[in-house]
């Protein structure tokens, strides 16, 4: 097997099973779907659940419309839409995106923000380095008694200390 079930992703990501169904709904993160349509067998890749997490830390700070509205953002303006290679960083009320190539002055775009809030204080939020959310699914693979860990070695794409 390629990827991991719905069960694997649950235990790997930490998120809810109400949590991916709305991911799925909304076109977010949508797995591939096999066998019967009433009740498929749902598979999520590596990075899908590399998404589901990077989305639950995200979470702490911003709500999931954000979420949609950031990830919409990326996707109108021909630019990949994947959250967890990102350097985001949030207010309140705001998500920016850190541009990896930098000149002389870091490249900072506005790509959501939640309108009608008051002011409140000042909340930035850097989601971890891909190493340190690559590093959390392994641990969780390792606790997990959902997720038979020599097998989950064997289909994550990367090893905590290759990301970067």
């Amino acid at each position: 097997m390629e990827g991991f079930t719905r069960q694997e992703t649950l235990a790997l990501t930490q998120t809810t099973s109400s949590r991916l169904a709305y991911l799925d709904r909304t076109g977010i993160i949508v797995p591939q779907k096999y066998g019967n349509s009433k009740k498929p067998t749902v598979i999520y890749s590596w990075e899908q659940v590399l998404e589901v997490r990077t989305i639950a830390n995200l979470r702490k700070q911003i709500s999931l419309q954000m979420v949609r509205q950031l990830v919409a953002y990326l996707d109108q303006h021909g630019l990949d839409p994947t959250l967890h290679d990102k350097h985001l960083v949030t207010t309140a009320n705001e998500v920016f995106w850190v541009s990896p190539d930098w000149s002389d002055m870091p490249q900072i775009m506005k790509v959501a923000d939640r309108e009608g809030e008051g002011l409140g204080q000042l909340v930035l939020l850097v989601l971890p380095p891909l190493n340190t959310v690559i590093q959390e699914i392994w641990q969780a693979a390792e606790t997990s008694t959902v997720v038979d860990f020599a097998s989950f070695k064997q289909r994550a794409k990367t090893m905590p200390a290759q990301a970067g």
